[in-house]
């Protein structure tokens, strides 16, 4: 963000910064060496009014302005890497699936077309998709190819939703996945090249998803609440990248991984290090965030993607792909579980911070109360434009 300094003008003894399009007042005059610290001071307006997280009206413009809109995130190709492979997304109550066929990667529905019941569950591989009902049987692609006792066979092929493929992550949403992604700094760091899916882990969340996101998408918080990422990572080696629909921040290691704040993380850097035969990765971590509500996360060895459903003002979901290469699912399980215990522990002190962010503006929303502090650079950078996409969005469609 630009900020102009404007004219020395005095209100009272204060000195008037301009920040975006927001006066700071300070209580004394400040000389251009105080302008740093006077940054950080950037304005509050940009959060989003409570209402915004506990209003029903809210959540459903949000549903049609962003979601409706987005890119809809299904899952990787690697849900499916052999033909006849499926996955069932249980998180859209198992109405669809992904089917690896001659054609590809597909996202099929996974509903019968003669009495509309759900067909497969969960992950395997099949030849045909057989409904346990009636026995109707569809080919891998959808199409239907017998219906037990009918003398000619309907036409009631399995419905299709056409998906964009990013780096391997399947999209069926109506944004240009290509267009928004397309100056990603760090796109060769997030190859899924080798890696395999190990597994996926789904959590249920009593607050707004939009907490959720805030939370990622600030490292002030990393050192004093999480010791054991606090001290993985280095968050004063910290590069933030924006796009319209994006933010990247990368964050270095922390001393080497000679220290760990935590006991589980203590187990996982000597896997790091084991595994990688003591060379130190090149980053901590990087967390790119595709808005509204996908993250992809690179640790060493480890390619993360998550995902953030609503299911009302105060709950949503987050679906977890957790990928490694694949010598490290097939021979490694001590690093997978080193791992998994270090990122467990971490969603775990994330949880407690998004619930005590819920608490606190849950009351202030009951009382009448708007509260905001300011945005710390450059840690809440990510923040700001997280909250500066919502506005641009949602502020349109607020007169509906």
């Amino acid at each position: 963000m630009t900020v102009f300094v404007a004219p020395p003008y005095h209100f009272k003894g204060q000195f008037s910064l301009f920040v975006g399009n927001v006066f700071t007042f300070c209580k004394e005059d400040v000389g251009m060496s105080e302008i740093a610290k006077i940054y950080q001071l950037t304005q509050v307006h940009t959060q989003p009014p409570l209402r915004w997280y506990f209003d029903p009206k809210i959540l459903e413009i949000e549903q049609r302005a962003l979601f409706d809109n987005g890119p809809g995130y299904i899952g990787h190709e690697l849900l499916v890497p052999d033909i006849g492979d499926y996955h069932v997304l249980n998180w859209m109550d198992n109405a669809k699936m992904l089917v690896r066929n001659q054609n590809g990667v597909e996202l099929l529905s996974n509903i019968c077309r003669h009495r509309q019941a759900t067909m497969l569950e969960g992950r395997g591989s099949v030849k045909n998709i057989v409904c346990p009902l009636h026995r109707w049987t569809y080919q891998l692609d959808g199409q239907l190819l017998g219906a037990p006792r009918f003398p000619q066979r309907p036409c009631r092929h399995l419905n299709k939703t056409p998906l964009q493929n990013w780096n391997g992550l399947l999209f069926a949403g109506k944004r240009n996945i290509a267009k928004d992604l397309a100056d990603i700094p760090v796109l060769k760091e997030l190859d899924f090249s080798n890696y395999q899916l190990d597994r996926v882990e789904i959590d249920e969340y009593a607050f707004n998803w939009k907490t959720f996101i805030e939370v990622y998408q600030e490292d002030y918080h990393v050192a004093p609440f999480h010791p054991g990422l606090g001290k993985f990572v280095n968050c004063d080696d910290l590069r933030w990248e924006f796009g319209d629909w994006y933010s990247v921040q990368t964050v270095g290691i922390n001393h080497g991984l000679r220290k760990a704040g935590s006991a589980v993380y203590g187990k996982w850097q000597e896997q790091v290090l084991r595994y990688n035969n003591g060379t130190l990765p090149k980053y901590g971590a990087i967390w790119l965030t595709y808005y509204p509500n996908i993250m992809v996360e690179w640790y060493p060895n480890t390619l993360v993607v998550s995902t953030v459903i609503p299911r009302g003002v105060d709950a949503c979901t987050n679906i977890m792909e957790f990928y490694y290469p694949e010598d490290i699912v097939l021979f490694e399980r001590d690093f997978v579980e080193a791992e998994k215990a270090a990122y467990r522990e971490t969603a775990l002190e994330d949880d407690i911070i998004c619930l005590k962010m819920h608490q606190g503006r849950k009351w202030l929303y009951q009382h009448g109360i708007e509260d905001a502090g300011p945005y710390q650079s450059p840690t809440e950078d990510g923040l700001l434009h997280f909250h500066e996409f919502l506005r641009r969005q949602l502020d349109p469609h607020l007169g509906e």
